[in-house]
């Protein structure tokens, strides 16, 4: 039933909210008789503008209707979450992030991709006949040079075995569409994909490939929240089976999913390194974060390697899994379609209530905060803290509607009226809380009743924990067990990330690990100023003097700013690098922290201070306390952030990490009094504040790395 929901709620966003951004009071009486008819009677033909029946009649369309700007827009959305075979479970979240993709692409403040261009099969549509039949119809026989063409694919993945010799490890990856297992129907290989591609690059080079599926990884604790969209190979291909082929040599033309052949393709992969693709109420965590990323406006054309340096934090904010990005990640995206306005929510009503809604995005429930700005700004300054109406915070959401009130206005602010912009400037408390499971006393490795009162005694007096922290029976993210006299913290991908005497130091750990959450997932307010991803230039480098034992192993620098993780060869010491762009048209203060896997953050510079560097100057974090070594574990990410703000606006980065009790004795003022009210969850607990016009613009940059074993 809670699918079901989901659905309609998708079915009826365009007919509510969606619209550009006028002052018209008709028009706002409009949104608000639409508003009230969606809290009330909902009739059935509210729900047809994205129901499947509409969506599936454009793959039947024979001509291609150009983009405002005259370009030529083609895509395939496939979103496979209902299953014939009994034996694969049905997942709730694709077809509802088809659709969230299909916004994305064809609606207001969208990529401009005119609907009857965008073919979308969900669920029973999404066979693989259909799949063949509209890649080759709907796509190949209608695309020309230079046309832009997007796929996007959210469903299980797997593995079967390769037949062909070009997979390293005798493995394909495969698609699970609608009708696979069932009726003799194979799961759909890469291989197959690859021709398809094929054909379709030679008409064109301009494709991006977006795959919110998983062909590998590790299982997960059966109590979890998440959903994995993996399922093993069949039967028929079992383990044993696979180990005791003989596997041909590999051809040396595959990586990933594309051929090395095809040049100018973009994939964006959900999952990669053996980890797996998830989803959380009926939402995937890649498609999430795609929206994210896509639905800003930039004050340059967003490529597609400064999306995926975006992503990588916000999908590691929300799980393990690890993104996989290749290609031609220089290329603008979707052919860099000229957008003012992002997918952004709209004031709906100012009295009685303040009211708001619009596109379902990521972090939107109680407690999240929004600057409201004009409905007549535009571009870049919607990302300029300095020129929004006020801070507001919601109080109740439905996903695409809400209620809030004003939390902060700065002096002499023209009043909210509706039709203006609210963006999402702080994600909802829900994203502030960790939820952890204590395993069961009768389980081995179970937290006994004297231990789960030690363990909630010492949460109630640890008051920053108290607000980020909620000990829960089942569907915790983390885990807490006993084993050899020490607590253990688990993942949700089960593996250890630390292990304690006492139970504060479990509670402070996972406090840590919360705000690890928290700080990876605030944006920049640069304006058009900065960038995030780009104005700040992040490298880790190797340290000036190296033990004996780094003599081993070879350092390969990556880039800055790199997608991928740098590589860091054990027992090498490194240092972090920040070089500020040449571009950027004043000075910023520098600071960084460094957020491991088990919880530990490192504050840099690590006096708490920060580092002031001009355009185009360079600084390495290498005093005392600031040199790392590679250690283990192996192969396991950890995350960079680097962060800056202007000379009249310091902000003491790496004391943020400390508790508010710590804090509590410092002077804080424009944004880092700001950020410290969100961390201890205070914002909006006061009556509306008028505010000076201090410039709180800042910006972010942050890469990730793995230590590595080269003798291995």
């Amino acid at each position: 039933m809670r699918e079901k929901t989901t659905m309609q709620d998708a079915d009826s966003f365009t007919n509510q909210y969606l619209g550009g951004i006028r002052q018209n009071p008709l028009y706002a009486a409009l949104i608000m008789l639409a508003f009230c008819l969606f809290l009330s009677i909902q009739p059935a033909h509210v729900h047809a503008a994205l129901g499947t029946t509409a969506l599936s009649k454009a793959c039947a369309a024979k001509n291609v209707t150009p983009s405002e700007d005259g370009l030529r827009r083609l895509a395939l959305i496939v979103g496979a979450g209902q299953y014939k075979s009994a034996k694969i479970p049905d997942l709730p979240g694709p077809p509802q992030d088809a659709r969230r993709f299909y916004q994305l692409l064809t609606g207001p403040n969208g990529y401009g991709f005119p609907k009857e261009n965008v073919c979308v099969l969900v669920d029973e549509a999404a066979t693989t006949a259909n799949f063949k039949r509209y890649f080759s119809n709907f796509l190949i026989e209608q695309a020309q040079p230079n046309d832009e063409v997007v796929i996007y694919y959210a469903g299980h993945g797997s593995q079967t075995r390769d037949r062909d010799g070009d997979e390293p490890d005798g493995m394909d990856e495969t698609f699970v569409f609608h009708d696979a297992r069932d009726s003799g129907i194979k799961d759909f290989t890469d291989d197959e994909f690859d021709e398809l591609l094929t054909r379709l690059h030679q008409k064109t080079s301009h494709i991006t490939v977006f795959l919110d599926s998983c062909n590998s990884g590790t299982a997960l604790r059966g109590d979890t929240e998440f959903l994995s969209r993996y399922i093993p190979p069949p039967e028929t291909e079992t383990t044993r089976e696979r180990s005791t082929a003989a596997k041909p040599a590999t051809n040396g033309q595959k990586t990933g999913w594309i051929s090395k052949s095809l040049p100018g393709i973009v994939v964006f992969t959900a999952a990669g390194d053996g980890t797996v693709a998830l989803e959380r109420n009926a939402r995937g965590i890649f498609t999430d974060a795609i929206l994210t990323t896509f639905g800003q406006v930039n004050a340059t054309q967003l490529t597609y390697a400064q999306a995926a340096r975006q992503i990588r934090p916000l999908v590691k904010a929300e799980s393990y899994q690890i993104p996989y990005f290749q290609g031609d990640l220089q290329r603008t995206v979707f052919a860099g379609v000229n957008r003012k306005l992002p997918l952004a929510w709209e004031i709906i009503e100012i009295a009685p209530q303040l009211k708001l809604g619009g596109f379902p995005l990521p972090g939107i429930d109680t407690g999240a905060e929004f600057r409201v700005y004009d409905g007549f700004v535009k571009g870049p300054d919607l990302q300029d803290p300095t020129k929004a109406k006020a801070v507001i915070i919601v109080e109740e959401s439905t996903r695409l509607n809400a209620t809030a009130r004003i939390i902060s206005r700065p002096a002499n602010a023209k009043p909210i009226r509706p039709g203006d912009l609210a963006i999402l400037s702080r994600p909802s408390d829900a994203q502030r809380t960790l939820k952890v499971t204590l395993r069961p006393h009768t389980e081995q490795g179970g937290i006994s009743a004297e231990q789960a009162s030690l363990i909630g005694a010492s949460l109630n007096q640890n008051q920053d924990a108290k607000n980020m922290i909620q000990l829960v029976e089942d569907n915790g993210i983390f885990e807490i067990s006993y084993e050899n006299d020490q607590y253990i913290v688990s993942g949700p991908e089960n593996r250890v990330r630390n292990r304690f005497a006492k139970a504060d130091g479990v509670i402070e750990n996972l406090r840590l690990h919360a705000l690890q959450r928290v700080l990876s997932t605030l944006r920049g307010e640069g304006g058009s100023l900065f960038e995030d991803q780009e104005t700040l230039q992040v490298q880790l480098v190797p340290a000036d003097k190296q033990d004996q034992c780094a003599q081993k192993a070879d350092w390969r620098q990556a880039p800055s700013n790199t997608v991928s993780a740098q590589e860091i060869p054990l027992c090498y010491k490194w240092n972090v690098k920040v070089k500020l762009s040449e571009k950027s048209p004043v000075r910023l203060l520098v600071g960084g922290l460094i957020l491991s896997t088990d919880g530990s953050i490192f504050g840099l510079p690590a006096d708490g201070t920060a580092i002031p560097l001009g355009p185009g100057e360079e600084a390495v974090f290498a005093a005392k306390g600031e040199t790392f070594i590679a250690s283990e574990p192996l192969n396991i990410e950890d995350q960079i952030v680097v962060f800056g703000t202007q000379e009249t606006n310091p902000v003491p980065w790496s004391l943020l990490t400390q508790s508010a009790v710590q804090r509590a004795g410092d002077t804080k003022s424009g944004l880092y009094k700001i950020l410290d009210q969100y961390l201890k969850g205070t914002r909006g607990v006061s009556q509306p504040v008028e505010t000076d016009d201090t410039d709180t613009a800042w910006t972010k940059s942050s890469i990730t790395m793995r230590v590595t074993d080269p003798g291995q």
